[in-house]
């Protein structure tokens, strides 16, 4: 672990960093305390993406506290090409292109929160691993390293954590003139199992982030599992969690009906989050035919072109609502009758720790998923967990039934244990260990 002398409530002295190559930094932090330490967050993920992220809540959570700069996933020029007639593009469009306006306060969430819009990278993921790959991702690495530099003086400050929260694409090894006070890699998911394009060079690079950060953290017992194994470094848990404030209004209030469920029959059946690679497709159709009077509803993003060769949009009593902010799940929540997550069992999914399981516990909801990982399964016996299609539909109809309201206040109190207020001051913990 990093020695970094951070402290909740005592100023900060000598912090000493040793980077791999056992080089010794020393700043002079006798007058600053830990919420005054910037954190400069990279993923791949923008704050304005169609749904939410660990990273950008995450994100959120240190905003309470410190400046925070959270840094979109960079397009590079054959995206801008692709998608410059979006609004969200057009709006980064000086940033971008010519690196001005790059920086943007996020007062709505927070006034300690930041957006940084880099400049247009080149798209070098067709390259073969070799050394013409290795000098575009240095050069591409710079022009970010420089980006996340200028802002950080435009804001006046010099002391920063880089925080790379599941980004393997950029900045895994830190060129030589980035020199953050801690580097924390991240890593949420098997990459080595994810799409070709991920995969192709981000299974090498995000093993040397895990080599040369400080600090490293992954949110799946699997995932610590691997990543210590083929790294040969100690890897910390870090679990995801939810916002659970705002979610626990799903419990605690009458919401409104969202005007797109006032017509779809109850009860309901609900899924939130995007709608890819990860579900189990044939589960779904076999639940809706197994259940005719009950509607189920999927409300995030639908990214499953390519990956089932169901026609959704054929099954009567499934509806899409699209993507919602992570503002808008709760009015959702609160009114679906059972929750469910239908993810395969593969080994895309044993390693993940999903981010909306603490997000429907708040809700007070009964939840049926799949056990598809060793951290769901810990939830057992609070949700059913159920691989087959037809013991699949069993506890639905079992979850509904005999619900009360000692299960959903038992829910709900296992949310509250699991908040990215937590989350944060496990990471201080972990970072000063």
């Amino acid at each position: 672990m990093v020695n970094i002398n951070l402290n909740l409530s005592f100023p900060m002295r000598k912090t000493f960093i040793i980077l791999e190559k056992k080089q010794l930094f020393m700043k002079d932090f006798s007058n600053l305390t830990f919420d005054k330490v910037t954190i400069v967050m990279t993923s791949m993920s923008r704050w304005d993406g169609e749904f939410s992220s660990a990273s950008w809540s995450l994100a959120k959570t240190f905003a309470q506290t410190q400046k925070v700069i959270y840094v979109d996933y960079p397009f590079t020029f054959l995206d801008y090409l692709k998608e410059r007639k979006k609004p969200s593009v057009k709006a980064r469009k000086s940033a971008l292109i010519w690196g001005n306006n790059s920086i943007k306060q996020l007062s709505q969430f927070s006034p300690k929160l930041y957006a940084l819009s880099p400049p247009l990278m080149l798209p070098i993921n067709w390259l073969p691993q070799g050394s013409l790959y290795n000098f575009f991702s240095n050069w591409n690495d710079r022009r970010l390293a420089k980006s996340i530099s200028k802002a950080l003086k435009e804001l006046h400050e010099e002391a920063f954590i880089y925080f790379n929260s599941f980004n393997p694409l950029y900045l895994t090894k830190l060129p030589n003139s980035f020199k953050p006070n801690a580097f924390v890699y991240q890593s949420r998911d098997n990459i080595r199992a994810l799409e070709p394009y991920l995969r192709k060079h981000g299974a090498r690079k995000e093993i040397e982030a895990v080599q040369s950060a400080d600090l490293s953290l992954v949110t799946s017992r699997m995932l610590q599992k691997d990543l210590e194994a083929l790294s040969g470094k100690k890897v910390a848990y870090f679990p995801n969690a939810a916002d659970f404030e705002l979610f626990k209004s799903a419990y605690e209030l009458e919401l409104n009906v969202p005007k797109d469920l006032k017509n779809i029959p109850k009860p309901i059946i609900g899924y939130t989050g995007n709608i890819c690679h990860r579900l189990d497709y044939d589960l779904i159709k076999t639940v809706c035919e197994a259940n005719p009077d009950k509607s189920m509803v999927m409300v995030g993003p639908r990214n499953h072109q390519g990956h089932t060769d169901i026609n959704l949009d054929e099954i009567p009593n499934l509806y899409f609502t699209g993507p919602k902010k992570i503002e808008q799940l709760p009015q959702y929540l609160a009114h679906f009758q059972l929750l469910i997550l239908p993810f395969l069992c593969n080994e895309v999914t044993k390693s993940i720790y999903p981010l909306k399981i603490n997000e429907y516990l708040a809700s007070g909801k009964p939840i049926v998923a799949t056990p598809f990982s060793e951290d769901i399964q810990l939830f057992h016996p609070l949700i059913s967990l159920e691989k087959s299609p037809q013991d699949f539909n069993k506890a639905i109809e079992m979850e509904l039934t005999t619900n009360t309201e000692e299960k959903a206040k038992s829910r709900y109190t296992e949310a509250s244990k699991n908040t990215w207020k937590g989350r944060v001051k496990l990471f201080w913990e972990l970072l000063m260990d």
